[in-house]
């Protein structure tokens, strides 16, 4: 009797042993990864900092720190701060199946699950979810750096961002003025300083609309991530505008392929037209004005204002396929996002670089404007294409 006792009292102690000792072994590894941004509003609040980090914080709304308490280690990645982190970052999505369009932060990964939105959050640390999940392993995940368009397999979405600038290149907005500032051009027969001018007026362009699509690729990075609902509105209104600017470009297409011009849709106002032809032969009077003698870089000064103004009166025109485009990469790393907007925006001039060159050197403008409206038919045709594939892209986001 006495040595059955003892053999429980034996049984018993290293029992207990066994589990006091494997504890803090099972705390130590609790781990969970967070993502976040700096400028997350959402993240902010999450940390205990309601009105953002020049705000009071507040001890008891910071649930990062209170499922620290709980003995888990937090491992915290803010996704704007290294490419290492936004590779992380996709890498994380991939392998818990989130889709681009629902990749937002905050988010925690907890073993096999995962929570997004603040309330989730705030739900899952209280009834002790993530304590429960932070013992499993998470999803084994393949970091790729510098992953490239993956939701447009990787390549191809790159050719299509440049094959979507030279399209917009071809835009017979921008064509338009173009040719008519070079007809207007009669200060000189040096056919070299008509070049310069004319590629003057064209940087001009590309330096305003890679600042327009700077402002609005920034302000989507910012604040199109702080919330999944801002995220469904805006595919929502890519993929409508879309919608009808296929319809309107297809409608061009029959009308310019039965050479009914002025029947045609999609194209600048006629006041803004009238505007900026106006605002060409007043540039050009000052240049060609023989009495002042202007020096070569006085004029390509006045050239390269043109081009910033009338920049901005064609974007209605010419910022359609831009706006699909910008809100397609601005789920990019941010080098990536830019390395596609500069891009774009040199393949959008280099039909307007070509077509200068030719029109001063074979003086044809006229034969220049004459082959572009006989082919407007093809460029409104590839243009419905277009906008038909960023419109079904959009809508698969969304459904």
């Amino acid at each position: 009797m006495k040595k059955t006792k003892l053999l429980i009292t034996l049984i018993l102690f290293v029992l207990f042993s066994i589990t006091v000792t494997k504890a803090p072994i099972n705390s130590a590894e609790r781990k969970v990864i967070y993502f976040k941004e700096a400028t997350c509003l959402v993240c902010n609040e999450l940390t205990g900092y309601p009105n953002g980090p020049a705000g009071v914080y507040n001890e008891d709304d910071d649930y990062i720190k209170k499922i620290e308490d709980l003995g888990i280690t937090v491992e915290i990645h803010d996704i704007l701060d290294s490419d290492e982190s936004s590779d992380l970052f996709a890498a994380y999505n991939i392998a818990y199946g989130i889709s681009q369009s629902d990749a937002i932060v905050p988010v925690i990964f907890a073993g096999n699950e995962y929570f997004n939105t603040l309330s989730t959050i705030q739900n899952a640390v209280d009834d002790n979810t993530i304590y429960d999940l932070s013992d499993d392993p998470l999803r084994d995940v393949t970091v790729i750096q510098g992953q490239i368009f993956d939701d447009i397999t990787g390549i191809a979405g790159f050719l299509l961002v440049l094959g979507a600038g030279l399209l917009d290149g071809f835009n017979p907005c921008a064509i338009a003025m173009l040719l008519l500032f070079v007809s207007l051009l009669g200060f000189s027969d040096n056919k070299r300083i008509l070049i310069l001018v004319s590629i003057t007026y064209i940087f001009a362009l590309f330096v305003s609309y890679f600042l327009i699509g700077t402002f609005l690729l920034n302000f989507l990075i910012q604040f199109s991530a702080q919330a999944h609902v801002i995220n469904i509105i805006i595919s929502w209104f890519v993929a409508l505008l879309c919608s009808f600017l296929f319809f309107f470009n297809m409608y061009d297409y029959f009308m310019t392929k039965s050479q009914k011009y002025g029947k045609v849709k999609n194209q600048l106002p006629k006041f803004v037209q009238r505007y900026n032809k106006k605002i060409i032969k007043a540039f050009t009077n000052v240049i060609n004005d023989k009495e002042n003698k202007k020096g070569l870089l006085a004029v390509l000064g006045l050239t390269f204002i043109l081009g910033i103004a009338l920049s901005v009166t064609e974007l209605i025109c010419t910022g359609q396929i831009y706006l699909g485009i910008i809100y397609g990469i601005h789920y990019l790393d941010s080098v990536y996002a830019y390395i596609a907007l500069f891009s774009y925006n040199l393949m959008f001039v280099l039909p307007l670089i070509i077509i200068a060159v030719v029109a001063i050197k074979g003086k044809g403008v006229m034969s220049t404007s004459n082959w572009i409206r006989e082919h407007l038919h093809i460029i409104k045709l590839l243009s419905a294409i277009f906008f038909l594939i960023i419109a079904i892209y959009f809508f698969t986001r969304i459904f």
